[in-house]
This record gives C-alpha cells, sequence and structure tokens, in this order.
C-alpha cells in the first residue's frame, strides 16, 4: 500500500503545474475526439447513398428518403455505442508516444529536480523523433494484452475465479503504464515479471482505481494521461528514487 494512495496529488501536480505535460495530455484526446467528428460527419454526408439503395427497392422517393433517414440515425447512435467502448483503446494508442515523453519528464523532474522548460514545439519534436519505437512497443505490449485477457475472459467463466479474474484486469491496466517507465530503464522480460511480483498489491490497487474512472463518461478521455503520470510516481517510489512521505 505504501505510495498508492500519495502518488494521486504528485501525479496531477505533475500535469497540471508544466504548461508541456498539459499539453501532452490534452493532444492526444483532441486527436480521438477530432476522428471520431470525422467519422460521424462522413456518416451523415453519405447519408444520400442510402437514399439511392432504397430507391432500387422502393417507388416512393419520400420512403426511400425517411428509410435511409433512420438508417443513419440507427448508425450515427451505434457509432455513439462504439465510441464509448472503444474511445479509451483510441486515445491510449494514439497517446503512446506523448505519454513515453511525458513519463520521461515527470521522472526527470522528480528524480533529478529539474525544471524542464523547453517550449511546446520543442516537446512535439521529440514525440515525433521516438514515434516509431514507441508505436513498436505498443503493439508489443498490446499483444501481451490480448493474451492477458484472454485468460482473464476464461477465468471469469467460472465464479469462483471472478476475482482472480479482476485482480489480473486490474493489474494488466496498471503494466500497460508502468511498461512506460521499463521500456525507459530498458528492463529485461524477468526483470519486468519480478516487479510485478514484488509490487502487485499496489499495482493492482492502482489498476481497480483506475478500472473504476474509464467507467466515467468524459473523465475516462483523460485515463491515459493521469494514470502514466500516477505509475510513473508510483515506480519511482517504489523503486526508492523518489519519497513521497511528508
Amino acid at each position: 500500500m505504501n505510495g498508492v494512495l500519495k502518488s494521486f496529488p504528485v501525479a496531477l501536480r505533475m500535469i497540471f503545474t508544466d504548461p508541456v505535460n498539459l499539453v501532452l495530455s490534452i493532444v492526444p484526446t483532441l486527436i480521438a475526439l477530432a476522428l471520431y467528428i470525422f467519422s460521424v460527419v462522413t456518416i451523415y454526408r453519405n447519408s444520400d447513398q442510402f437514399v439511392t439503395f432504397f430507391r432500387g427497392y422502393i417507388y416512393t422517393s419520400d420512403q426511400a428518403t425517411l428509410l435511409a433517414k433512420i438508417l443513419t440515425g440507427i448508425l450515427i447512435i451505434f457509432f455513439f455505442f462504439l465510441m464509448s467502448w472503444t474511445f479509451v483503446i483510441i486515445v491510449g494508442v494514439i497517446a503512446a508516444p506523448f505519454n513515453s515523453l511525458l513519463s520521461s519528464r515527470i521522472e526527470t523532474k522528480l528524480v533529478q529536480k529539474i525544471y524542464m522548460d523547453e517550449d511546446q514545439s520543442k516537446a512535439l519534436a521529440e514525440v515525433k523523433k521516438g514515434l516509431t519505437h514507441t508505436f513498436i512497443n505498443e503493439f508489443k505490449k498490446l499483444i501481451l494484452i490480448a493474451l492477458m485477457a484472454g485468460v482473464a475472459l476464461v477465468l471469469n467463466m467460472f465464479p469462483p475465479l471472478y476475482p482472480v479474474g479482476f485482480l489480473m484486469v486490474a493489474t494488466l491496466l496498471a503494466v500497460q503504464f508502468v511498461d512506460y517507465s521499463w521500456s525507459r530503464h530498458d528492463l529485461a522480460f524477468m526483470g519486468c515479471v519480478k516487479d510485478v511480483m514484488r509490487n502487485i498489491i499496489p499495482y493492482s490497487i492502482g489498476g481497480i482505481i483506475f478500472l473504476m474512472l474509464v467507467a466515467i463518461p468524459l473523465v475516462n478521455a483523460f485515463v491515459p494521461a493521469f494514470a502514466t503520470s500516477y505509475f510513473t510516481v508510483l515506480w519511482l517510489h517504489r523503486q526508492k528514487k523518489i519519497d513521497l512521505t511528508p
């Protein structure tokens, strides 16, 4: 439990007291929102194609137009449901290079006590520089997540194992964000496993808290950045690189 709760205010402070960190936190969410808005607008603008389709089967143009409007409405509603299910995942993938830099900046500031005052353009240039490496690492992570999610799904088929499956999902969420610190320090696979085993309780508790935050609309859009900051602070504390005690 050491550091689990004390990491929250520090994580928030690391984002809101640094303008560049704040930009790195907001930009991925804005990109994801723009993609979803573009998709909805595209569906709406192509509603005429539905009218053309229905006119091939319905002789009355008014009926064809009405059916096209109904189908367009259904598709938009379905898309909003799809958005609610996938938004955090999409933001997480888009945010990968931004979160990598965010985690690095937070560690530098906390451990080396350096105030990083570079402008936003320089920060974004650093993001682009490590873009390829970060996305490769992110896709490797997604494979591991898929495997662990499969195991958790199997466990959740058996009621007595529900707590184990839920704990695995929570730990899995934590691992997604602790991984930025692991990658930065070039931890080998077994080193990552040992870190999880040694910190299974604080990681899983932190994961449970963020699982609850993911369920809150709008709040979940900022979970990737906040979770990155939180688990960076928690990892540094658990590694005794910083001390959160007053």
